[in-house]
């Protein structure tokens, strides 16, 4: 919207400088002592360039507020999206997490092996869809501009706090925990968390491990999966709504994770590996 007003304000600015410089162009030369027929000539071009000019003028008028207008109209479809997927995703996230809660209240009470494999496959959708709902939530903050809650933790306190959300994970840290980084904890936790969904339901991978290591004044997660891997060019990864494979998914996950990386100052990373899939995140040591 604000380009398109400058770009309106930049062109008629021009235009009614060209226009105006054509007319005081035209009354000087018609001032010069010169023949009568040739007086009738410059009058005839002089309210020519009228003519054009007012016409040039009003079409680049019209298609500047054209242009202003879809913009704005644009910029309103925007917000109205944005808003729409920030109310959803609050909206369902209590039930969510309260469907979450009875289903594993269930699974500790079940002894009734077939009602148990049944309430595990819930478990595990019910938790895909909390995930979805991350990904829109932070979709919607991304299309806002939103800014994140930066704060400066050790990767003590990292490895405490995340360590609840995925208990299978492997930790493997060659650095003292107590170094710090500046990161948005929910959104770097969004991140992990999809990265090894992603792991486990696009390469099947069954073991995942997260190395932390420093490498200058950066730290490094690296994580590493036994799966499958990715077949395909890697600078695509990123893309949103582009499908590798029948299997695939839609790229959001990846386009937020490094949106959320540019948004911390990090940089977003998929090393070569001979198996398995790796991704590494970087970001800048708090000294």
């Amino acid at each position: 919207m604000f380009f398109s007003l400058a770009w309106l304000s930049l062109t008629l600015s021009l235009g009614v400088w060209w226009w105006i410089l054509g007319f005081r162009q035209a009354k000087t030369i018609s001032e010069i002592s010169i023949s009568q027929e040739r007086q009738l000539e410059l009058n005839r071009v002089n309210r020519m360039l009228q003519l054009e000019g007012s016409f040039f003028l009003s079409m680049l008028t019209l298609g500047g507020v054209t242009l202003a207008v879809l913009s704005y109209r644009d910029h309103k479809r925007s917000k109205l999206i944005a808003d729409f997927f920030s109310t959803v995703t609050h909206e369902m996230k209590t039930p969510i997490a309260s469907l979450q809660l009875q289903i594993e209240v269930l699974l500790e009470a079940t002894t009734n092996p077939e009602l148990k494999r049944k309430l595990e496959k819930i478990w595990k959708e019910n938790q895909r869809i909390e995930s979805q709902m991350g990904n829109a939530f932070y979709l919607a903050s991304l299309m806002q501009g939103e800014s994140l809650f930066l704060e400066t933790l050790s990767l003590q306190e990292l490895k405490e706090s995340y360590s609840h959300h995925e208990p299978d994970l492997i930790w493997d840290v060659s650095i003292p925990l107590q170094k710090k980084v500046h990161l948005d904890r929910k959104a770097f936790f969004a991140m992990l968390k999809n990265l090894t969904d992603n792991a486990k339901r696009h390469g099947k991978a069954n073991q995942i491990k997260l190395s932390i290591f420093q490498v200058k004044n950066q730290i490094c997660f690296l994580l590493e999966d036994n799966g499958s891997g990715f077949q395909g060019n890697k600078k695509h990864l990123t893309l949103p709504f582009l499908r590798h494979s029948k299997t695939s998914g839609s790229g959001i996950g990846l386009y937020i994770v490094k949106k959320l990386m540019e948004k911390m100052k990090g940089k977003l990373e998929f090393p070569n590996s001979s198996y398995g899939f790796q991704v590494k995140l970087s970001l800048n040591e708090v000294t």
